[in-house]
């Protein structure tokens, strides 16, 4: 299904009570509610953590009405890794501990307070006093040495501020104490991480390798520059070896950074736009989790760039809309809705000018597949089809493959498609009717999630697994008429 990530202004936009009301946006979000699927995610909860309770709700409701369930979020703890859930915003937030979260963030390396709960046992006592053995060892025991003499003086006073009292024999745990103020100013204060960006244009015109001036060709800048490296290269080079393994981690980086070397400039006006990192970091997140879908609404001017920029680089297929741009795309994707009519039409044309992308035999099984990238996604879903011919049989399998991390399918991906072919074709032929949730778990058990006949035609719909995810399909023949 077409995947839909719209920022919180987006949706806010609907509110007939906001200054930025837009009818239009409106209309077209209540026209494709049932025919997409909207996704939401923490940083949208983040968005509204400082808010004030009445506007926490009825923005989360206001936008539940369009996300439903559809919810991303990355585990930091278990799993490390980006994945839908089902909750609705509501619930999402009611999950957040955001007191507890202002509580650490005033004083996050306070050992005792974190480890307080290890004093209940005998090896968490143990391991405690093994993290502070270690967090007494000199830093300079496991840290290069700093070359004070090639610095010059910008670079010696931003270096005390950043770290006040420096020295190799402080200890490991004196050492995070002493950056924390610096970090937490740079994370709060757009006056402190304003002046970090200056620190940086001073040492490099940007005017040579701007994406203003220069557009994706910015690269390529960067590497003839004093810094020898392209802007991965350049990320890369921050991240440890396990970071660089991670796309969260990596894309976080990516996105943040183009705005502390100047790569990309937020202004407002004539000025510089004035911003902490906790706002670029939010915004960062936003442009993580749009990833894995196929638009990012977002009449933001900075987070287009960004988005698009770091997409780009890393060769993620989202495309970033405005508003008015998801306003004009409504005829398309409601074009994209299938009648039987133009669903016959559609694939008579496709099976005749569609681009071929694998053709694939099987002699073991006498058995041939052709695989091809239709003209648009059916149902704005499929976007491949394979026709599979064999001794025994022979029909076209569509499906879907997003070509990158988010080729996986979504449960209300499910209750939509069924939905689509029950409008199309009727109800299926054992009389099963719309999707229930209730189905997940047996789903994979099941020959078919349903099965609908029109005529001599016979439309299936399954689940697949691929080496890179997981699609939905649906399987077409036509049958001789007996």
């Amino acid at each position: 299904m077409i995947r839909v990530y719209c920022d919180s202004n987006i949706y806010r936009y609907l509110n007939t009570k906001h200054p930025g009301y837009n009818q239009e946006l409106l209309n077209a979000f209540d026209a494709l509610n049932d025919k997409m699927l909207f996704t939401f995610s923490d940083a949208h909860l983040d968005d509204l953590k400082d808010s004030k309770p009445e506007y926490i709700e009825a923005d989360l409701l206001l936008m539940g009405n369009y996300v439903k369930d559809n919810y991303f979020l990355h585990d930091l703890i278990r799993d490390k890794a980006t994945g839908p859930y089902l909750a609705t915003p509501i619930q999402a937030f009611k999950g957040k501990d955001y007191d507890a979260y202002r509580k650490t963030f005033e004083n996050p390396f306070d050992i005792d307070a974190l480890l307080n709960d290890l004093d209940d046992f005998p090896e968490g006592k143990l391991a405690k006093q093994l993290l502070k053995g270690l967090l007494d060892i000199p830093i300079g025991a496991i840290a290069s040495q700093h070359n004070f003499a090639a610095m010059d003086e910008k670079s010696i006073a931003l270096f005390n501020k950043m770290i006040p009292g420096y020295n190799p024999q402080m200890s490991m745990n004196e050492f995070i104490n002493s950056i924390w103020p610096y970090s937490k100013s740079l994370l709060e204060d757009k006056k402190e991480f304003t002046e970090l960006r200056r620190f940086v244009s001073s040492y490099m015109n940007r005017d040579d390798y701007s994406f203003e001036n220069w557009g994706m060709a910015f690269d390529e800048r960067i590497k003839k520059s004093t810094l020898g490296k392209s802007y991965l290269e350049l990320i890369d080079s921050i991240l440890s070896d396990n970071q660089k393994k991670d796309l969260y981690q990596r894309f976080n980086y990516a996105y943040n950074m183009l705005e502390t070397f100047n790569i990309t400039q937020e202004r407002s006006g004539k000025s510089i736009k004035k911003f902490n990192m906790n706002s670029l970091n939010t915004d960062a997140l936003h442009a993580w989790y749009a990833s894995f879908s196929d638009y990012l609404v977002t009449d933001d001017k900075g987070l287009q760039v960004k988005a698009f920029i770091v997409y780009q680089l890393l060769g993620l297929p989202v495309k970033v809309l405005s508003s008015k741009d998801f306003i004009n795309y409504r005829t398309l994707l409601l074009g994209q809705e299938e009648t039987l009519q133009t669903f016959i039409k559609s694939i008579q044309h496709d099976l005749k000018h569609s681009m071929q992308l694998y053709d694939r035999n099987d002699p073991f099984k006498n058995e041939s597949v052709k695989t091809f990238k239709p003209g648009h996604p059916y149902f704005n879903y499929f976007n491949r089809f394979q026709i599979i011919h064999s001794e025994e049989i022979s029909f076209i399998a569509f499906y879907c493959d997003r070509n990158s991390h988010a080729s996986f399918m979504m449960y209300r991906e499910i209750e939509l498609l069924v939905a689509k072919l029950n409008r199309m074709l009727g109800i299926d032929i054992d009389g099963r009717g719309e999707y229930k949730m209730e189905e997940n778990d047996k789903y994979n058990d099941d020959e078919y999630i349903r099965k609908w006949i029109f005529g001599n035609m016979h439309f299936r719909l399954l689940t697949a697994s691929k080496s890179w995810g997981n699609t939905i399909c649906l399987g077409f023949e036509i049958l001789d008429e007996q």
